[in-house]
């Protein structure tokens, strides 16, 4: 990411490169000062230029002036954007651009704002660019506590099925669900790694432990330290009592009875069953009750 900061006497503004979600906003704060002793007027510019595989996809661009303009943009109607101030004299005008990212697109689409800003008499202009790329997003999905593996699991499959359904119709379509985590630490979440965070609570509507999505996006850093994989059997001990989350049993509780680290298996024997059964599972589809 590029930065540049630019702060005369006379403007303020921030633009730098960003790598944003679909569907999201990026303000820009706008500091405009008429340092002369008379009225003038000011000229703002944006020109958008894209690099995107749909050209009907549209992006927006906003002022918050006193009253608020809006303004749809896209690579077949690209629309070069002109606003003009009066600032009265050794006053200063604060508003905010806005860029409004499309709620479709794909992967790495592009936009790139060349911005200038100057006054009608000449004596102060400003021209800048940067470029705004869109990029997948980590999201929160809340389940029933011991469904996080069961919901990740039928996510993936739903997912796929309709990835099947769109290529259809359009030959560019990729999979909705780009990765998911199901940590074994966190109980009742999942994390989804998706380009439109919108179509995965369509796609998970009706999965049996979905309870919906978490508002807001996840930052990388925040679950980075789940992201290095631990052995599946890491923390079970031979006669602790757990639960079967997984498969035909699951809802019975059962004591581990053998441990096979290399298959990440594990070996129970079910605690309500009148004939003792020794059923064999993954590690991955139980979870612990209590130390032994």
């Amino acid at each position: 990411m590029v930065e540049t900061k630019t702060n005369y006497e006379w403007l303020g503004i921030d633009l730098f490169d960003q790598n944003v979600g679909t569907g999201k906003e990026i303000t820009i704060p706008v500091t405009l000062s008429n340092i002369q002793s008379q009225k003038r007027g000011f000229r703002i510019n944006i020109k958008a230029r894209f690099e995107q595989v749909d050209k009907l996809v549209e992006w927006f661009i906003k002022f918050n002036f006193q009253k608020t303009k809006d303004y749809t943009v896209s690579p077949i109607d690209p629309v070069d954007i002109t606003e003009n101030l009066d600032i009265e004299a050794k006053a200063t005008r604060k508003f905010e651009i806005v860029i409004g990212t499309p709620k479709g697109g794909y992967i790495n689409d592009r936009a790139s704002f060349a911005v200038s800003i100057s006054s009608e008499d000449g004596i102060h202009s400003f021209n800048k660019s940067f470029t705004v790329r869109l990029v997948p997003v980590i999201m929160a999905l809340k389940t029933t506590v011991g469904n996080e593996f069961p919901v990740s699991r039928d996510l993936e499959k739903r997912s796929q099925k309709d990835k099947a359904e769109r290529l259809e119709r359009d030959p560019h379509a990729t999979n909705e669900v780009l990765s998911i985590i199901s940590p074994y630490e966190v109980k009742g979440y999942i994390f989804v790694e998706a380009m439109h965070p919108d179509r995965v609570n369509v796609i998970a509507k009706g999965i049996k432990g979905f309870k919906g999505s978490v508002v807001g996006d996840i930052k990388v850093e925040e679950i980075e330290h789940y992201l290095t994989p631990k052995p599946a059997v890491s923390g079970l001990e031979l006669g602790a009592l757990v639960e079967l989350i997984d498969g035909p049993f699951k809802g019975e509780h059962a004591k581990i009875m053998q441990i096979d680290s290399s298959k990440e298996e594990v070996t129970v024997q079910l605690v309500e069953s009148m004939v003792p059964i020794p059923v064999t599972v993954r590690a991955e589809a139980i979870r612990m009750l209590e130390e032994k």
